[in-house]
């Protein structure tokens, strides 16, 4: 039997019919029939608008009905040409395609199997738009108010036959353009994706299996985009295991979102991304590395939906002195979890790094540099010193490598004092300087000193404290113990020292003095040893040096260190 439908199309049916049983075994030739005709049997929520497209299908069939399950076999190839599907609302284009080839499709009803050999799609284009008032064009694929699922009853499920096994062999991409719009933010936004193709091959539900995934593609012809790993999704457990690499993606373009949510234009910049990501057991593990290259922001752009957070500090922060910034954002999950999102997690990442450069800045500065347990926003000193420990020496050299690979960054320094542990250590301190002047005197009268040394270069060797200590006492200015004929008593070394830190006054003025000492012995080291610039430090006077540090239980013998762009 057949039959014409329209100008072009056709349809062709042969084959038995054992009407008794029943039983049906031929074959449907279906040839140009025109999709749009059949429209009207989409379902009703669906409110896109199939505007084109012609099926081409031979397909056999061998159907037995008699019994409980019906018992059939189908097999044959399928095609669609110049496919194209609107947006029902506006009437734009959604999706169109030159060619959508399906051959050796093989398959049973009872129960359920589909073997596929080869799918290949070319010459195809999809649009995504985002309108002023941030609706996207999909979302009027499918009417809103859709009726909540229902509930499986008890022993349904567990009642379910085994899960369908559907295979196939590969799906091939070629020719593909995807346009993406925004006319939400100002200006609009506009881009494209050309060139996208590849191959997914090896697609099957049975356990254990893996497809092997390889697609590529540019943007705007030029930034390359490869989507390469391996797959399960037809079947349990879903496995993913894929590595996405997007390179030389032009930032200048992105103006229009860097104004609205950053509040300012980008002069230049390329962006690099190699993500990976892995889902076993419903786990999720992924790695955003992103690679910012000569990245510059512009001009001031007025937004309310612009971040108060200092951008452009952040972004001194992370440039290095190539001008490279680069980032590791790892993310882990539950794909299970309803509240996780990739998406969100990322973006509440970069965000944390923005309000890092307003409230620690260094705290950034230390992310961009590696890492490490050194806290570069404080150096800390004994009480009573501005000596610098190695440790604390170690850390401004890491410092000072960081900003010697950032020049556009100023560091100021500022001091502080403990008021209850530095006075008793600026005593002690003091003491020692007298100890060691009194024994650097005594190297000289014998004339044991050597060329240039000075009496910090001398340490007192516990043998000798008595004597020195003894020594600095006797010149000491304050009333002594003295015995019943007006002679100094010989005391024990404790209780000279006693008097001696006791008859030492160390007032405020001291103690400002001391944090001065430290904030410039911490900008001479950076200079000397550091190798930056004195331009590039600055010493500033707190309100209060003796006010505690923000952080709680950090030690307040202290130089703060903070930074600002140019």
């Amino acid at each position: 039997m057949a039959a014409t439908y329209g100008r072009r199309g056709g349809v062709e049916l042969s084959g038995q019919a054992v009407l008794a049983e029943p039983k049906v075994k031929g074959t449907i030739r279906l040839k140009g029939l025109p999709l749009p005709d059949f429209a009207p049997y989409l379902p009703e929520k669906v409110r896109a608008e199939l505007a084109g497209g012609l099926l081409y299908a031979t397909l056999e069939l061998d159907v037995l009905a008699g019994g409980k399950e019906l018992q059939a076999t189908f097999g044959g190839d399928l095609m669609v040409r110049d496919f194209l599907l609107l947006d029902g609302r506006r009437r734009a284009d959604l999706l169109r395609f030159g060619t959508l080839q399906i051959d050796g499709v093989r398959g049973t009803a009872a129960p359920f199997s589909l073997e596929v050999a080869t799918v290949a799609l070319s010459d195809y284009a999809a649009k995504v738009a985002i309108d002023e008032e941030g609706r996207v064009n999909l979302q009027d694929i499918v009417a809103a108010g859709e009726e909540p699922a229902q509930e499986t009853p008890p022993g349904e499920e567990a009642a379910a036959g085994p899960p369908p096994e559907i295979s196939i062999g590969a799906i091939t991409l070629q020719g593909g353009t995807v346009d993406f719009s925004d006319r939400q933010v100002r200006p609009s936004f506009a881009t494209t994706m050309v060139n996208l193709g590849g191959r997914v091959s090896g697609l099957s539900s049975a356990p254990g299996t893996l497809a092997e995934v390889d697609l590529r593609g540019n943007l705007e012809n030029q930034a390359p985009l490869s989507i390469t790993g391996r797959i399960h999704p037809l079947g349990e457990p879903f496995f993913l295991d894929l590595k996405v690499s997007f390179h030389g993606i032009e930032l200048t373009p992105t103006t229009p979102y860097s104004g609205t949510f950053l509040g300012y234009t980008i002069d230049k910049g390329k962006l690099d991304l190699d993500l990976a990501y892995r889902v076993e057991e419903k786990n999720l593990e992924a790695r955003n590395k992103v690679f910012l290259d000569q990245f510059t922001l512009g001009g001031r752009v007025k937004s309310e939906k612009a971040t108060g957070l200092p951008v452009k500090l952040a972004v001194a922060l992370l440039k290095d002195r190539r001008g490279e910034i680069r980032l590791d954002l790892p993310v882990t999950g539950r794909t299970d979890d309803p509240k996780f999102s990739i998406f969100s997690v990322v973006l509440k990442i970069l965000k944390n790094l923005l309000v890092k450069a307003a409230t620690s800045p260094l705290a950034l500065l230390q992310v961009a540099f590696g890492g490490g347990d050194s806290d570069f926003s404080s150096v800390v000193f004994p009480p009573g010193s501005s000596n610098l420990t190695p440790p604390e020496e170690e850390k401004l050299r890491r410092l000072a490598t960081a900003f010697q690979d950032r020049p556009a960054l100023r560091l100021e320094v500022k001091g502080f004092f403990d008021p209850e542990r530095d006075p008793e250590g600026y005593r002690r301190n003091l003491l020692e300087q007298k100890m060691r002047q009194e024994k650097f005197l005594h190297l000289v009268k014998e004339k044991q000193n050597l060329p240039g040394q000075t009496a910090a270069d001398l340490e007192i060797a516990p043998e000798e404290r008595s004597g020195y200590l003894e020594a600095v006492y006797k010149k000491a200015d304050f009333p002594k113990p003295r015995g019943f004929f007006g002679i100094a008593k010989k005391l024990p070394d404790a209780e000279m020292e006693k008097l001696i830190l006791a008859s030492t006054p160390v007032g405020p003025d001291e103690m400002a003095q001391v944090a001065r000492s430290r904030a410039v012995r911490v900008m001479n080291f950076l200079v000397a040893e550091g190798g930056l610039p004195k331009e590039r430090l600055f010493l500033t006077r707190p309100p209060d040096a003796a006010a505690p540090p923000k952080t709680k239980g950090a030690d307040r013998s202290r130089v703060e260190l903070g930074v600002s762009a140019k």
